[in-house]
C-alpha cells in the first residue's frame, strides 16, 4: 500500500475527471495523468469488472498495482527541474478472466505507460 501522501482522494479524482486529461493505454492498464501544484506524483487505482469477480480479485490485484507503483517511485522524478510539478496519475484496469493479472504483467503494463508521459 502506497503512503496516503502519494494516494489520491476522492475530491482529487473527481477533479481528474472533470479535466480534460490525456489517456495513456498499455496492454492491459490504461491511465489519465493530470498536472498537480504539489512536488509529489500521488496515485490512485480502478478495478473494474463484472460483478461476479468478487472483492478478493478485486483487491488483488489493487494490491499488485499498488506494489508495481512502489517499485519505480525511485525512477518517477517527484519535481523535475523544467516544471518543479507533480502528477495525478489514475491507473484503471478491467478485469475480464476469473484471474488476477500477475505481478510481472503489471508492472510491464504500467511501465509502459509511464514512459508515455512521466520517465
Amino acid at each position: 500500500m502506497l503512503k496516503k501522501a502519494l494516494r489520491l482522494g476522492r475530491a482529487d479524482l473527481a477533479k481528474i475527471f472533470r479535466s480534460k486529461t490525456r489517456s495513456f493505454r498499455g496492454k492491459i492498464i490504461s491511465a489519465r495523468i493530470l498536472h498537480n501544484e504539489k512536488q509529489k506524483n500521488r496515485f490512485a487505482f480502478i478495478v473494474s469488472g463484472p460483478k461476479n469477480r468478487g472483492a478478493v480479485l478485486r483487491n488483488l490485484t489493487k494490491r499488485r498495482m499498488s506494489e508495481a507503483v512502489k517499485s519505480f517511485l525511485k525512477t518517477i522524478l517527484p519535481a523535475r527541474p523544467p516544471d518543479r510539478r507533480g502528477r495525478d496519475v489514475v491507473f484503471f484496469i478491467k478485469l475480464s478472466e476469473r484471474k488476477a493479472p500477475s505481478f510481472k504483467e503489471i508492472k510491464e503494463d504500467i511501465k509502459y505507460v509511464l514512459a508515455q508521459n512521466i520517465l
